[in-house]
């Protein structure tokens, strides 16, 4: 039986192949990573358990030690009692960790799912994980002052840099990048422009203060309605939009700080936009545990080796937006023919092939799967712990 190292050089290996054809940003495709970490190995760390049940298999999340089902649960659209049912279908099944965000329906859902932890007592059978959704809030309402002190032509100047940046970097070249929501893309600017705004003026004093105060209180509302002490993975920045964000030097002390109170057990990033060039700041940086990354058959050639290294790295690796793609109205054709000629002998739906073909590469921790009942956690489940040969395309 071959180790774990050449089943996950041989998954690479094999994707690389695979996705020989597929147009890429071609500055993130020649993308190195610096600084990089110390190899990770798994026998090193405890493992911890949670609800673990015959039927699931589990990876284990990083460096955190959290063995993690392979589909983990979303819940974007979770706002009230009636998605019960399909939280229960999921820990019935083994699923062990519950992801969430504190701008998911205005803090609603975070709501929602503190009851649900509190009615079935079962907070102790899962890793819970939020986001501090408007972390940068305030930095944005403090920079916007300092906006308008700026001339007409200065402000043209700047948002003429931050879209030649972006130009540069190709970080919204087709191919490369995909919308999954109405306001993504838009981030990507904004980002870009503040980055530059920042390195004009500075972050005063003052700011810091205050986007401390301001995430302590953030976590604090998240956790009450959570009706939780604390979460196991934080994801902060939630959004991540240009990789000099986690140059932000008050990241890591506000980590710390949670981890120091007990009020979070890992670090943690999100990001849909330049997936590529934002994963491999976290392989450089020090201070994150987990990344959750949009991952599926039409932009994995972009991530696959840095996937593998993030991995090697101790970084846990959660695949999101791994079956999204497949309910767009105006999906290209080649994106499903992709993955049938990949996966040509399952017969299943395409949201559980998709997951299937995300979790043959063992450098995955595991994919968040929205499952609004229990007929569509049923679907998704019937693959987990299911190996099969990719097929070349």
């Amino acid at each position: 039986m071959p180790s774990s190292d050449e089943s996950r050089r041989t998954f690479f290996q094999k994707t690389a192949f695979l996705s020989a054809n597929l147009s890429l940003a071609s500055g993130l495709a020649a993308q190195s990573v610096t600084n990089e970490r110390a190899r990770f190995s798994s026998e090193e760390i405890e493992p911890e358990w949670r609800n673990k049940r015959e039927g699931m298999s589990y990876r284990m999340l990083g460096r955190t030690g959290m063995m993690v089902s392979e589909l983990v649960m979303g819940s974007f659209p979770f706002n009230d009692e009636s998605y019960y049912p399909s939280l229960d279908a999921g820990r019935e099944r083994g699923m062990n960790y519950l992801d969430t965000a504190s701008s998911y329906s205005g803090g609603r859902v975070e709501t929602a799912l503190g009851h649900y932890l509190q009615q079935r007592g079962c907070r102790d059978e899962l890793f819970l994980a939020t986001k501090l959704s408007s972390y940068y809030r305030y930095l944005d309402e403090a920079l916007r002052e300092v906006s308008t002190e700026l001339t007409g032509a200065r402000k043209k100047e700047l948002r003429a840099q931050a879209d030649q940046m972006i130009a540069q970097r190709e970080v919204l070249k087709a191919g490369y990048h995909f919308s999954y929501f109405g306001a993504q893309t838009s981030e990507v600017s904004k980002t870009y422009y503040r980055h530059l705004l920042l390195k004009e003026h500075g972050t005063k004093p003052a700011w810091r203060k205050k986007i401390r105060e301001r995430a302590q209180t953030l976590l604090e509302k998240s956790l009450k309605r959570l009706q939780s002490d604390y979460v196991d993975v934080l994801h902060c920045p939630h959004g991540l939009a240009m990789p000099e964000m986690l140059d932000d030097d008050l990241l890591p002390e506000l980590i710390q700080d949670f981890k120091s109170k007990g009020l979070i057990r890992a670090a943690g990033v999100s990001f849909h936009n330049d997936v590529a060039g934002n994963l491999a700041k976290v392989i450089e940086v020090d201070y994150i545990d987990v990344a959750m990354f949009a991952y599926n058959i039409a932009n994995h050639a972009a991530l696959d080796s840095l996937v593998y290294r993030a991995n090697d790295a101790g970084i846990g690796l959660i695949a999101m937006k791994v079956a999204k793609l497949f309910t767009f109205e105006d999906q290209p054709e080649w994106r499903k023919e992709k993955l049938d000629r990949t996966l040509p002998d399952e017969e299943l739906s395409p949201f559980a092939k998709a997951y299937l073909w995300a979790l043959q590469n063992p450098n995955l921790s595991c994919c968040v799967a929205q499952m609004e009942t229990p007929e569509e956690v049923a679907d998704n489940f019937g693959i987990v712990g299911k190996k099969v040969e990719l097929q070349p395309v």
